[in-house]
């Protein structure tokens, strides 16, 4: 085998890890923040486990609540489709050879993020016992995350000529795509304290693992001149994903997967937990003259998903690369021309970059990305109008995002309740929202429900995306 053909073994093998933790974990969140101030809802108590609802309720099996939340920074259409670049003036990709490389970069960011998160309450049910409120749920859930280098679309655009250049270096690190998938059953409570001017409210949730990957691109230079190209790489990651199996050939190197093996419904275990409080200074204080207004005020916070789960490490895949830095002389000009897939383009090109070799990884837990919320909230009109703000910082392994929200919910008639919302995503995305809550038993919501489009409706310049929806039917009286 050739010094090309050796550096270029495998970048596929990670490229297929980082598909898969994005198509296994993209059909399938936790509450929309609209719903938060929606007197109606059961699901703030995802968010907030000391927000209570009005009624007890219990879900619909398999439809009590259904929620996909997306969010980006640069991996939106915009950035990747040039309107009249094409044949015959049409919307081209990136990679057409009328779109410059300027007008490309300047729209790429050095972390370039997708984060999916995804909630499928199978059944769900909560109820009061006086003051104290108890919940019970039984829910699918995935998240997952990757984080492209700002070198990677270079990479992508010029391809290995240097043109003009007398160098060019790209480095591609810290590519790395993680995800994870489990079954929750949750069990939540909820007090008031100081006579009902505090409420404390915690989810206790047993975690049964189903799917991991982590996979990181620790180190990938690569240097390029007419003449001479090095390239060094280090790559590591573990993965338990059911049927899948890995091969190996007589070197030890990995050389294909297949899903071949059997299937195991519980990989890991671990444990989460909920925490969350309101208050209501009136109960407390008296507020009269100027400070009248401070009575229906409530202030809120919590901090939700803390917690791991622990995979078997019997079932876990651990590879690793071997250190290596490959120095190939001659012409080995490459170009990537447009294409509809450029992942593969970038295969085929690099296809023996990484080779991947069995290795003992430590590392067998993962966190389930901790969310942190905290908000105010006023009730008006007779307790008919909600208005508020929150704001909610996303942890997870890629990147952290942050949201601010202000909405507001009102309830024009019994059994119907309306949320409006107007949301700031990392501080460059704005958008407004939805929710509605018609009759007894069904509600949708999404705070990005009117998406940025283009000329021909399609959202290309949207950043973040969510939906949610499901039934449940009030149970008991109105609780105060």
């Amino acid at each position: 085998m050739n010094d090309v053909n050796f550096f270029t073994q495998n970048i596929k093998t990670f490229l297929f890890i980082a598909g898969l933790c994005f198509t296994f974990h993209s059909t399938f969140a936790q509450s929309s923040n609209t719903e938060y101030f929606m007197s109606s809802s059961f699901t703030k108590t995802f968010t907030n486990p000391a927000k209570r609802p009005e009624k007890g309720y219990v879900g619909i099996p398999a439809l009590t609540n259904v929620a996909v939340d997306l969010k980006t920074n640069t991996l939106n259409l915009d950035n990747f489709l040039f309107p009249g670049v094409g044949e015959n003036g049409k919307t081209g990709w990136f990679l057409n050879e009328n779109v410059s490389y300027d007008d490309f970069m300047e729209n790429i960011s050095s972390k370039n993020y997708l984060g999916v998160n995804v909630d499928y309450t199978i059944l769900g049910a909560g109820f009061y016992v006086k003051d104290l409120f108890l919940s019970f749920d039984i829910s699918a859930r995935a998240n997952a995350g990757i984080n492209l280098p700002k070198d990677l679309f270079d990479f992508a655009k010029t391809g290995f000529a240097t043109g003009e250049e007398a160098e060019k270096v790209y480095n591609l690190s810290n590519l790395r795509a993680n995800a994870n998938a489990f079954t929750q059953i949750g069990f939540g409570g909820s007090y008031p304290f100081l006579d009902s001017s505090l409420t404390l409210g915690a989810k206790i949730k047993v975690l049964l693992g189903v799917a991991h990957a982590d996979f990181n691109l620790d180190e990938m230079r690569i240097q390029i001149n007419d003449n001479v190209w090095k390239a060094s790489t280090q790559a590591s990651g573990v993965m338990i994903i059911p049927t899948v199996q890995v091969e190996y050939d007589k070197k030890g190197k990995v050389r294909r997967f297949n899903t071949d093996g059997s299937f195991s419904f519980v990989n890991g275990w671990g444990l989460g937990l909920d925490l969350g409080a309101t208050f209501k200074p009136s109960r407390i204080f008296n507020f009269t003259g100027d400070f009248a207004w401070l009575d229906k005020l409530t202030i809120s916070a919590a901090l939700t998903d803390i917690g791991f789960i622990s995979w078997n490490k019997n079932k876990m895949i651990s590879l690793t690369t071997n250190p290596q830095e490959l120095i190939v002389t001659g012409n080995h000009t490459i170009d990537i021309n447009e294409s509809d897939n450029l992942f593969k383009d970038i295969r085929d090109n690099l296809e023996d970059a990484v080779a991947f070799y069995p290795s003992t990884s430590s590392k067998t837990t993962s966190g389930l990305g901790a969310k942190l919320n905290w908000g105010m909230e006023f009730a008006l009109m007779k307790d008919q109008l909600n208005i508020g703000f929150l704001n909610t910082a996303y942890f997870n392994p890629v990147k952290t995002i942050s949201e601010f929200t202000i909405a507001g919910a009102y309830r024009p008639l019994s059994g119907v309740e309306v949320g409006l919302s107007y949301s700031f995503v990392h501080s460059s995305f704005q958008t407004i929202g939805f929710a509605l809550h018609l009759g007894p038993c069904f509600y949708i919501s999404s705070d990005y429900a009117i998406p940025h489009v283009n000329s021909q409706f399609i959202p290309t310049s949207s950043q973040a995306f969510n939906v949610q929806f499901g039934f449940a039917i009030p149970i008991g009286k109105k609780h105060q």
